[in-house]
């Protein structure tokens, strides 16, 4: 049996609007952003923490701003929470405080290049239609697991479109008066938060003479909200849920425990942002990161597509180096810069960054796939 496995990384949805990690900070504080939300009062509170967090505590200053990278901002936060210990002005409640409404402003930062910048969309949209066909091919048999998506990307795009087309997939069936199921597996277990009938687990839907399309998010996903209690993840597919101004809690510990709208059950958002000390406790990120391994170590090759494999990764570094079969093909989807701009030497060093890494995996220059995003999706066999 042969299996594909994407990996995909922030330039994958670069070309639809998303924003790259060095490219969120230099918006945030920018003027741009402040016309944006300048009438939201609590995006601009949050944004005025930051900016002064970066000046008064990480003593940055304005000239050198643009040169930050994002691990240099949590990191220290992070260490400090984990550790149980104060940083310069914030005891531990304040940072984990402090650390959410960065996450919010990090969030707000990526909604708005996803979707109100006029960037085109459609590769996505036929990014999904292909893996939903390939995906289908488990209704040949269970055994034909062959495609699966990894991701470190916390937009909701790819998503959305996989779930419209599994959701077309079930209702037919229903209309039909079959009973088979396809759902978007996170690989994780997984919560619906308003009831939404078609979010399962993908072993329900395989259970259902139906079919998974395997996503696993390792930085977790901006429609993902957990209960610090039970630790269940509740998702909704449209909406980006950890920047709604509604408070959600947890249905299942209200109605077991009896507890109204408390804190304890109130459920919050599970980024994992760019620092040298992921917080992996969670028992759903746990489980993401477990199948990750999992459909690693069974591919026959792997497409990395949009991602740079920076060093600051250590924990993915060492889910690849160790997952990764020594037979399996890696295939790498490498920016050719705009307009193709991107010299013969600089193409050279990027490709032997990755030779360096993945080593005998990677056989010939045939490995390298020199285009953009939408161009390499283009040369898929959609309708296949």
């Amino acid at each position: 049996m042969s299996k594909t496995v994407y990996f995909l990384g922030a330039g994958f949805s670069a070309d639809a609007g998303g924003p790259i990690q060095n490219d969120i900070i230099k918006f945030v504080l920018s003027n741009e952003f402040k016309r944006c939300f300048e009438l939201n009062s609590k995006v601009e509170q949050a944004r005025n923490k930051f900016i002064l967090f970066i000046e008064k505590d990480l003593y940055i200053p304005k000239d050198l701003w643009n040169n930050i990278a994002l691990e240099d901002i949590f990191t220290p936060i992070d260490r400090a929470i984990s550790n149980g210990k104060s940083f310069k002005g914030f005891d531990v409640k304040e940072l984990v405080n402090l650390r959410e409404e960065f996450h919010y402003l990090m969030g707000i930062a990526i909604h708005y290049g996803v979707d109100h910048l006029d960037k085109p969309k459609g590769y996505i949209y036929d990014f999904a239609k292909y893996i939903n066909l390939v995906a289908k091919e488990r209704l040949k048999g269970i055994e034909n697991d062959n495609i699966a998506i990894i991701t470190t990307n916390w937009d909701l795009l790819l998503d959305n479109d996989l779930n419209r087309f599994v959701r077309s997939f079930s209702d037919n069936e229903k209309t039909e008066g079959r009973n088979r199921l396809a759902v978007v597996d996170y690989c994780c277990y997984i919560s619906s938060l308003d009831e939404d009938e078609f979010i399962k687990p993908g072993l329900l839907a395989l259970g259902r003479n139906g079919y998974n399309i395997k996503y696993l998010k390792l930085h977790g996903s901006m429609n993902w909200l957990h209960c610090p209690s039970c630790q269940r993840m509740f998702i909704k597919y449209d909406i980006k849920t950890m920047l709604s101004s509604t408070d959600y809690h947890c249905s299942h510990c209200k109605r077991n425990y009896q507890i109204e709208n408390s804190s304890s059950v109130k459920l919050n958002s599970n980024l994992l942002l760019p620092t040298f000390i992921k917080d992996l406790s969670n028992i759903q990120i746990q489980l993401v990161w477990q199948n990750a391994g999992i459909e690693l170590a069974e591919a026959t090759k792997v497409v990395f597509v949009g991602y740079s494999l920076p060093s600051a990764d250590f924990e993915i570094r060492q889910l690849l180096s160790k997952c990764i079969p020594n037979h399996a093909s890696v295939e790498i989807v490498i920016y050719p810069g705009w307009n193709n701009s991107k010299t013969e030497e600089e193409l050279i060093e990027e490709k032997n960054w990755y030779k360096s890494f993945f080593g005998g995996r990677i056989k010939s220059d045939k490995n390298f796939i020199v285009k953009t995003v939408p161009e390499y999706v283009e040369s898929l066999n959609i309708n296949r």
